[in-house]
């Protein structure tokens, strides 16, 4: 790896570039397929969060496995995670598209198999993908700043993809209120090939360049050893316990959001201004956030700043709003304070990868990774599930074009209620069980830099 081009420009827009790959398939179906499954394929909301919560169950106990099958596989200079990319971002495209097939027309219990299949399938081509592409960053650089603007960077790629598709989404999925089945399936489509497009040019541009610290030779990867050394990393097991509460809340808020601004605001098509305002609060965050990770570490500000959008959104518990705009940007204004979860949240995951270094010796990138995911996607399980359990238990009917007023109201309280549990969760696990503050963590890449120096000078 010593004659790697050095880090630069080329590697951030190019991690930017997978992010948005893989948040064209798997953002769009969080965003969509709930919607799609309910008011397309007429499915019972209890049946699709049952059918999440079972899917999505697997593939949290997969992503362990994949992470390990990384880890073990030799770098034969071509990376140990590119080659990852470019065999499975294909197959995750076409998965993607197929799940928003029309089959309103196959008997009910035929349209559950189709939907349990080709979930289960997309989930296990994605996570091949993923894991890879989530242990990338921690390999192309070992300077904090520099993880830093991969961490921003990567939000981006989200950032872009949000912005198009909460723009586009309603105005090309909805007319007069109400969903047209064949434009679900042309926008998943197109998602899909430009999400393969975007993998293909980060397989390219990202490189590969720290080394793992030495392993003993001839020594096999002994997978339960290393899952009961993770078990031990209280740095890694606070960024899964805090991921975990925070997306449940987050999760299930975005799978209500459609619901709220179409049975609560009655006016789906709104949500495009959303997309539009949403550029303004992105580029905000963007810029800030490098500067006051800087400041104030990147712990203490993603708590500073989830705290604040709390409090906001435990006022608009008790004093609901009736107008979509004043939501939207109140909701807009919050972003900034949530935003640091979500910009900040893999920059801590690769500083817990350095943390599993500094207390084992070993990186095993993979497999932390993997073992963060799994937090990620079982929360992934309960906040579909638990979204749609939700939309049942505030009276959603499948059968009616206009939901009733009392549902309305529940939605409301439901909505900000599970904004405030989930955040407010998050941040107290974050303070009292991720331990490397911004002083704890410069010590920690100090005394890393030692060891590596050391180990090449032998």
């Amino acid at each position: 790896m010593n004659n790697t081009r050095p880090f630069s420009m080329r590697d951030k827009i190019g991690y930017t570039l997978g992010d948005l790959g893989n948040c064209c398939t798997e953002q769009f179906r969080a965003m969509y397929l709930t919607v799609f499954y309910t008011l397309v394929l007429k499915v019972n909301p209890v049946h699709v969060g049952i059918l999440m919560l079972i899917t999505k169950i697997w593939d949290a106990i997969n992503d362990p496995i994949i992470g390990a099958l990384v880890d073990s596989r030799e770098n034969k200079g071509k990376g140990k995670f590119i080659p990852w990319i470019k065999m499975f971002a294909f197959p995750t495209a076409v998965l993607c598209t197929l799940g928003f097939v029309n089959v309103s027309n196959l008997d009910y219990g035929l349209r559950l198999a189709y939907m349990f299949i080709t979930y289960v399938v997309y989930e296990i081509m994605y996570t091949c993908v993923n894991v890879p592409f989530g242990s990338l960053s921690s390999v192309m650089t070992d300077d904090v700043n520099q993880r830093t603007d991969l961490s921003r960077y990567r939000s981006l790629g989200g950032t872009i993809f949000m912005t198009v598709i909460v723009i586009a989404g309603p105005l090309i999925l909805y007319k007069d209120n109400q969903p047209v089945a064949e434009n679900f399936l042309i926008m998943s489509g197109v998602c899909a090939a430009i999400g393969f497009i975007c993998l293909m040019i980060t397989s390219a541009w990202c490189k590969e360049r720290v080394a793992p610290a030495p392993a003993p030779k001839k020594e096999k990867l002994n997978y339960l050893e290393v899952i009961k050394e993770i078990a031990k990393n209280r740095a890694l097991l606070g960024c899964m316990l805090s991921s975990f509460v925070g997306i449940v809340g987050a999760g299930m808020v975005n799978a209500l959001n459609t619901y709220l601004f179409r049975d609560y605001f009655g006016n789906v098509a709104i949500m495009a201004v959303s997309g539009m305002l949403s550029v303004l609060w992105s580029v905000i965050a963007f810029v800030g956030i490098k500067f006051v990770a800087k400041k104030f570490g990147k712990k203490e500000w993603i708590m500073y700043s989830a705290s604040f959008s709390v409090v906001v959104f435990a006022v608009l518990f008790f004093f609901p709003l009736e107008n979509p705009m004043l939501f939207i940007i109140i909701n807009g204004i919050c972003y900034l304070g949530v935003c640091g979860f979500q910009v900040l949240i893999w920059a801590l995951v690769n500083d817990a990868i350095d943390y599993q270094e500094l207390q084992t010796g070993q990186r095993n990138e993979g497999i932390v990774y993997s073992a963060y995911t799994f937090f990620r996607k079982l929360a992934n399980a309960v906040s579909g599930s638990m979204g749609s359990f939700a939309l049942a238990i505030a009276g959603f009917d499948v059968n009616l074009t206009q939901q009733s007023s009392e549902f309305a109201g529940h939605l409301w309280k439901t909505y900000t209620g599970i904004y405030v549990v989930g955040y407010l969760l998050a941040v107290l696990i974050l303070k009292f069980v991720y331990p490397l503050t911004k002083e704890k963590t410069a010590e920690m890449l100090a005394e890393l830099a030692e060891r590596r120096k050391g180990a090449a000078n032998d």
